[in-house]
């Protein structure tokens, strides 16, 4: 499900140059992302953004910033929020009870799945075992109650 925000019509006023010039454009774009305190830079052959046809700067929508959140995930091999919905309906699972059972603020699962902000690699790590391993789900839920699991037994 994409969530794109209803663009006004075009032409936008341009806020670097001031001319009512800026349109729809499809651009090659190189993306500078900063992810789970690295950099990384992003190829986007066709970035559909707006660009002014007087001064040549580049505006960024939701949409554009849509484009390149899923170029990171992408490269990153990182689940998308309709992967992470289609695995909560599969599963039958509330979002409030998957974020108690990963230790989450229900706001922080909410903002993946409205794909405002990117789940850091250990989370989806944790995601893609919570979702495939049927005991994971009952240890972290608390129905398969099991001391120390995951504690090293005391030498």
């Amino acid at each position: 499900m994409n969530r794109r925000t209803q663009r006004k019509s075009f032409p936008w006023r341009c806020s670097q140059c001031r001319a009512k010039e800026v349109y729809a454009a499809v651009v090659p774009y190189t993306a500078r992302v900063n992810h789970d305190g690295r950099i990384y830079e992003l190829e986007i052959p066709a970035l559909e953004a707006a660009r002014c046809r007087a001064c040549g700067e580049l505006v960024f929508d939701d949409h554009a910033d849509e484009q390149i959140s899923a170029a990171l995930r992408s490269h990153l091999g990182l689940l998308t929020p309709d992967q992470i919905r289609e695995a909560l309906r599969t599963l039958g699972m509330q979002q409030k009870a998957l974020s108690a059972s990963l230790g989450i603020a229900e706001a922080t699962l909410s903002r993946w799945l409205n794909g405002s902000i990117i789940q850091s690699r250990a989370m989806d790590n944790l995601l893609r075992v919570y979702f495939g391993i049927p005991a994971v789900r009952e240890v972290l839920t608390g129905t398969n109650d099991v001391a120390g699991f995951g504690v090293p037994a005391k030498i």
